[in-house]
This record gives C-alpha cells, sequence and structure tokens, in this order.
C-alpha cells in the first residue's frame, strides 16, 4: 500500500509562498510517477498493482491542504514575481495532477493485453521519456525562484525530450494500425487513447516548460 505524507496546518502556517510551491510540486512528482509507475505495470501485465498505482492517483487528494494554504497566503505576499504569475505556476502544476488522474480513470476501464513483446518495449521507451520531463519539471519550478537560466536551460531539455516523444508516439501508432484490426477491437482503441492520453501529460508539461522560459526572460530583464 502506498503511504500518504501527513502535513499538517501548523506546518503548512511556517512555509513560505516558494516553500509552498515546490512542497505541492513534489507531492504531483511523486503522483505522477506514480501514474508512470501504473503504466509500467499495465505493460507488464501486474493488473493488481496497476489498480492500486492508479486508484492511489485518483484517490489521493494530499495536495489540496497545500493549494488551499497557498492561495490564502499569496494575497498577503510581497513577491519577486508578480501574484499573477506565482497563481499560474501553481495551477499548471495543479493541472499535472488533473490530467494524470485522468489519464488514470481511463485506464482503469478496461483489462488490456498487449499485441506482442515489441510493441511493449516500444512503449516503455515513451513511458522513460515522460518519466524524465516529469522529474525535469520539477527541477525547473524549484530553479525558477533562484536561478533563471538554470530553470530555462531546464526546460530546453525539456521540450527536446518531448519532441523524442512525438517521434515515438507516431511510430507506436504506425504499429497499432498495422494490426489486424479485427483482432484488436477494445484493444485497439483502448491503446490509442492510452497513447495519446501520455502525449497530452507530456505536451501539457512541454508547454509548461514554455511558460517558464517566458518568465526566465521576462524577469532576467530586471535581474
Amino acid at each position: 500500500m502506498i503511504q500518504l505524507k501527513a502535513y499538517d496546518k501548523e506546518k503548512l502556517d511556517k512555509l513560505s509562498i516558494d516553500d509552498l510551491t515546490h512542497t505541492f510540486m513534489d507531492i504531483i512528482k511523486e503522483q505522477t510517477s506514480v501514474l508512470i509507475d501504473g503504466i509500467e505495470s499495465l505493460i507488464d501485465e501486474n493488473f493488481k498493482e496497476v489498480n492500486n498505482k492508479l486508484n492511489y492517483v485518483i484517490q489521493t487528494k494530499t495536495e489540496v491542504k497545500i493549494k488551499k494554504r497557498f492561495e490564502s497566503k499569496i494575497f498577503k505576499s510581497k513577491l519577486m514575481f508578480s501574484k499573477a504569475d506565482r497563481l499560474k505556476i501553481f495551477s499548471k502544476i495543479n493541472d499535472i495532477k488533473n490530467i494524470g488522474e485522468f489519464l488514470a480513470n481511463k485506464m482503469l476501464l478496461y483489462k488490456i493485453i498487449f499485441p506482442d513483446k515489441e510493441f511493449k518495449i516500444h512503449l516503455k521507451e515513451i513511458i522513460i521519456s515522460l518519466r524524465n520531463i516529469s522529474d525535469d519539471i520539477s527541477y525547473a519550478v524549484k530553479s525558477i525562484g533562484t536561478d533563471l537560466i538554470k530553470a530555462h536551460d531546464i526546460c530546453e531539455k525539456i521540450k527536446e525530450e518531448r519532441r523524442k516523444m512525438r517521434k515515438q508516439e507516431f511510430d507506436l501508432l504506425k504499429r497499432l494500425w498495422a494490426y489486424d484490426m479485427d483482432y484488436l477491437s477494445r484493444t485497439f482503441l483502448y491503446i490509442k487513447e492510452l497513447i495519446e492520453g501520455i502525449m497530452m501529460l507530456a505536451d501539457h508539461i512541454k508547454d509548461f516548460a514554455e511558460y517558464i522560459q517566458f518568465l526566465s526572460t521576462k524577469y532576467l530583464i530586471f535581474d
């Protein structure tokens, strides 16, 4: 069973806006990692672990306390960035959770058996890239307040990895469309939507990276 870390009100009250943002990012990164573990368990056809991990992503609401404390504190704070920029960063982190939860719910709709081992190998490659950009966006968020150039460079790495994922996506879809449709039926639709869901999350992380790069450029002017 996956254990939840507790965040009580007294501890949260002591955290700065930066600390709240970083804590929120850590929670969402951890949930995204569990989601990716769940996809890997699906590829390995370990359905007990699939249910355990995906239900964790759907059911856990640990981040809600952080979100509420952030929203109540930000309007009383004097910040390097504008409050609107801070709120948008927080919203984009939250959207990672929302997309992950959406993907987890869809994955639980059907128990799939993949067509062959070769397809699994290629799907795992795209999952490795998803984990990489999920980790990197966390580092970028934590760098934005202290090292604008580092944050910008991390985001450039994310964009490059996502470009690689786009090629991986179409390679997978080509393989999928080459299978016998009569054989696949619902399996075909499930795998297609799984790939699209993975890329939806990857595209959001890429868009988030571009926004951090925008902020890096914007605030470097005043550095």
